[in-house]
């Protein structure tokens, strides 16, 4: 695909580029903290356990991935996907929480999953605050009639 089919992906021509850079590069830091707790808690016993260790650390690596990407890009749909990924993130944590995962339980007890869960929850936000803001600049063009 060209770079005029993407356009629309880009918020360069938004009223709001500046609130849409702020809030994106915000999230991306916040899912920088999602990601170091996670590497954390897979160097200090989450790796051991099967399947949900090496799910931790695939969330640290990707999480700075994607951080990266949407920092540098700040495209719509790189703020959805990281906006996405976080609730995802949410999404596996209060599944195991309450049903368990993998044959693994976790609790909300923790420092670290009250801190993984209040910084995934903003970054959600936040990247999800960018692309609204992102597409209610952007104009639509139409063909003209005849």
């Amino acid at each position: 695909m060209g770079a005029s089919r993407l356009g629309w992906l880009a918020h360069d021509g938004s009223p709001h580029r500046g609130a849409v850079s702020v809030a994106t590069w915000g999230a991306s830091a916040l899912t920088v903290a999602s990601a170091a707790i996670h590497l954390h808690l897979y160097t200090v016993g989450y790796g051991a356990i099967p399947t949900i260790g090496p799910l931790f650390l695939l969330q640290g690596v990707a999480s700075i991935v994607i951080a990266l990407g949407a920092s540098a890009l700040r495209r719509v749909w790189t703020m959805l996907l990281g906006g996405g990924w976080m609730l995802a993130t949410v999404g596996g944590f209060l599944i195991s929480v309450n049903f368990g995962l993998f044959g693994f339980q976790d609790t909300f007890k923790g420092s670290n999953q009250v801190g993984a869960f209040v910084v995934e929850i903003a970054a959600a936000v936040l990247f999800l605050s960018a692309a609204v803001l992102a597409l209610s600049g952007l104009r639509i063009r139409r063909p003209r009639p005849g």
